[in-house]
């Protein structure tokens, strides 16, 4: 009983030992929990406040790197304002002058070296005075080098930082905002075909761009990135949403020869523009250079009729352009009559719409690889190539098409040359064929292409020169040549063709204008006719008579049949006006539509009866309640015609000035005096022109020389120009 009692007090003061341990365990552990929590917290709390000297450091050169840029943009904002108002003042005091003539002077501006400046309280920058720039004084200079000045580290580490945390927020979203607006600045950067047009490649390289790049420029500066008529050619047109406004200003009787001769005369114009390029111009007996701009439609209005009669804007440019203008200037064609100029076009019976407009024109020959006797690199390309005639007629929508096919084979001169050729009439009848021997030796016959074997070529006696004259012969003179690609069988007859139809160009089955569909599948899809499958190779008669076959049967139906590019914007025109009737416009129309749309030309004496025309047809088109879409100034002298544009120009989306220099203003006696004029004149236009503006000055060309000169400027705000801006040739602008 007593042992019983004894064990069970043992067990329970056990318990109790056991429980007490258990409590005061508990209680070391609930009351020591919160003290760590709080050291954590604590420690956190002191690495937050306490940031690292490196990093301090980094944050402080931040802040001052960050107040020299800002400083830095005040000053040049500043020097940019200085320099606008001196050039009006200057404006202003020549425009007293009632001869119009000026001294033209060189005032370069002094490159700005950066000096900083620092007091004990703050940080300012000002220009090194011996640079041209302004220090207050009293204030001590710290001179940076340029070495120091592209790392920065020991200019900044004499600075004080004076930024608090606010003006460094404040200043970094002012930067962002600026840097936002120099990317919606709108530019021009030349491509290959640009950049081989530059004045300061030597002629012999040079190859110039046409008119018609100049016109696709300023349709994409009208309309923007829905023209039909994009500049891609020969360069790229950046953010041309964000152009304020467009002016053209024409010298019509200035040439290439005229400017060059007289090129330091032109002072003001070569600081304004960087980018001299030659330019193809239409014969000047033809009309004015303003005529041929406003073959284009320069304004919605005009744009929406030509669509709803032809379906699409790109089919309406193609019908309304004239393929053969500037190949006038480049072959030996003999000048039309003026009574021809007047006759009404009569279509050939089988056509429903002209057959010159399947025409290639002089910039579509020279893109696809066409022989052109055009100066510069293709001149010495083509130097020993022979015309097809002597003298060519003028087409006409009547006029022949013959189909021409050759075979090559190739040679140990590593080239193809020609083994056989083959011209069929519209009648597909063969008016001529024969096989060629070439110059240099064969070395493989191509059979499974040409169809040429050794056995075929052992008796051929003919020469590429009997060709050359036999073809000529044949020939009329204003024969139209159709093939595939003809491109390659006019180089290997070694001859040049004003008149060219290419089935490669005017057919397209993919809907990418630069992938070409082979003459087999062409003739498969549209004809129904299975050809080049004979084992033996091709046969040259059965590929002439083909390509005619498709031209012939576009010409029936219209110019989109077989283009699936144009077919494809006619469809989608066609879904638009029948879901809208004003839906068309506003699609593509839009961004016209946000600057006004409005047209303003400006021509010393009357307007031509063909520009008349042209604007007529736009007024008849328009509606009752639209407002006037082209506004017509004509003046009596140059003088008042550029007083006119610099009234007008910010008022229109587009201004074009032709402005005519008489011949005799360039005799050697008051050339100079002619040229300061016309530079005077230049800078006044560019003086008066709104930040965004694109500026273009178009040398016309003479009766005696009829190469041009572009030259094409954005302005940017204060009058200075952004690189961006600038026409570039894949080299960065100086700073």
């Amino acid at each position: 009983m007593q042992n019983s009692v004894k064990c069970l007090l043992y067990q329970l003061l056990r318990l109790v030992h056991l429980t007490q341990r258990v409590s005061k365990m508990c209680g070391t552990i609930l009351y020591s929990q919160p003290s760590q929590n709080e050291c954590l917290t604590n420690r956190r709390m002191k690495m937050k406040d306490q940031q690292s000297s490196k990093q301090q450091e980094r944050n402080e050169k931040k802040k001052k790197k960050l107040a020299a840029l800002a400083n830095l943009i005040q000053m040049n904002d500043r020097d940019r304002i200085h320099e606008s108002e001196q050039k009006h003042r200057d404006t202003e005091n020549d425009e007293e002058e009632d001869d119009g003539f000026v001294t033209v002077r060189s005032k370069r501006k002094t490159r700005n070296r950066l000096t900083i400046v620092a007091d004990s309280n703050s940080d300012t920058i000002a220009a090194n005075p011996a640079d041209g720039g302004e220090v207050e004084p009293g204030e001590p200079e710290i001179k940076r080098s340029r070495n120091n000045s592209a790392g920065g580290d020991n200019t900044l580490d004499s600075l004080p930082a004076t930024l608090t945390q606010e003006q460094y927020r404040s200043l970094s979203t002012d930067l962002r905002r600026r840097k936002r607006e120099l990317e919606s600045v709108p530019g021009v950067h030349l491509r290959d075909m640009g950049r081989r047009a530059l004045l300061e490649i030597p002629q012999q390289e040079r190859t110039p761009i046409f008119l018609t790049d100049i016109q696709h420029l300023l349709m994409s500066a009208l309309i923007g990135k829905k023209s039909p008529c994009a500049p891609d050619r020969w360069c790229c047109a950046d953010k041309f949403q964000s152009l304020s406004h467009s002016v053209v200003l024409i010298l019509d009787g200035l040439s290439l020869y005229h400017y060059i001769s007289n090129e330091s005369r032109f002072e003001a114009t070569n600081k304004i523009f960087d980018t001299k390029l030659e330019v193809v111009l239409p014969p000047h007996d033809e009309g004015r250079i303003i005529d041929a701009i406003a073959q284009i439609p320069l304004t919605n209005v005009q744009a929406q009729k030509l669509i709803n009669e032809h379906g699409s804007l790109e089919s309406a440019v193609e019908l309304n352009k004239d393929p053969t203008l500037f190949v006038k200037a480049i072959f030996p064609i003999e000048k039309q009559s003026p009574s021809a100029l007047t006759e009404p076009t009569v279509l050939h019976p089988d056509d429903k719409f002209p057959r010159t407009k399947l025409l290639l024109s002089a910039l579509q020959l020279v893109d696809e690889g066409y022989p052109i006797p055009l100066q510069g690199e293709l001149h010495a390309r083509f130097k020993s190539f022979m015309f097809t005639k002597k003298s060519y007629a003028p087409v006409t929508d009547c006029s022949p098409m013959y189909g021409v096919d050759c075979e090559m084979c190739r040679t140990i001169s590593g080239a193809n040359e020609l083994t056989r050729i083959s011209i069929v009439d519209e009648k597909y009848q063969t008016v001529y064929e024969t096989l060629v021997r070439p110059v240099n030796k064969i070395t493989d016959y191509l059979t499974q292409y040409s169809g040429i074997t050794a056995d075929i070529m052992e008796s051929v006696t003919k020469t590429l020169a009997d060709v050359q004259r036999e073809v000529s012969e044949l020939l009329p003179a204003d024969a139209i040549l159709v093939g595939q690609s003809l491109n390659s069988d006019l180089n290997a007859m070694r001859m040049m063709h004003p008149y060219v139809i290419d089935t490669s160009v005017c057919f397209n089955i993919s809907g990418v204008r630069k992938r070409k569909s082979k003459l087999k599948h062409l003739a498969k899809r549209f004809l129904q006719e299975s050809i080049q499958e004979n084992e033996d190779g091709h046969d040259s008669i059965e590929d002439s008579r083909a390509t005619l076959k498709l031209v012939k049967m576009k010409l029936a139906n219209s110019i989109e049949f077989g283009d699936e590019i144009l077919t494809q914007r006619k469809r989608i025109h066609d879904v638009i006006r029948a879901t809208s009737g004003d839906g068309l416009r506003n699609n593509l129309f839009a961004h016209a539509a946000k600057r006004d749309k409005r047209t303003a030309i400006v021509t010393v004496g009357d307007l031509q009866p063909r520009l008349k025309e042209v604007i007529r047809k736009a007024e008849q088109a328009a509606s009752k309640d639209s407002c006037k879409s082209v506004y017509v100034h004509e003046v009596s002298t140059t003088k008042e015609a550029v007083r006119k544009v610099n009234e007008i120009a910010l008022e229109n989306a587009l201004t074009i000035a032709n402005l005519l220099v008489p011949e005799q203003d360039f005799v050697l006696e008051s050339a100079e005096r002619t040229a300061a004029k016309l530079d005077h004149f230049i800078e006044r236009v560019w003086n008066t022109m709104a930040h965004n503006g694109l500026f273009m000055v178009l040398m016309g060309g003479s009766a005696e020389c009829q190469k041009g000169v572009a030259k094409i400027a954005i302005k940017r705000r204060n009058g200075s120009i952004p690189k961006s801006a600038l026409i570039t040739t894949g080299v960065s602008a100086d700073p």
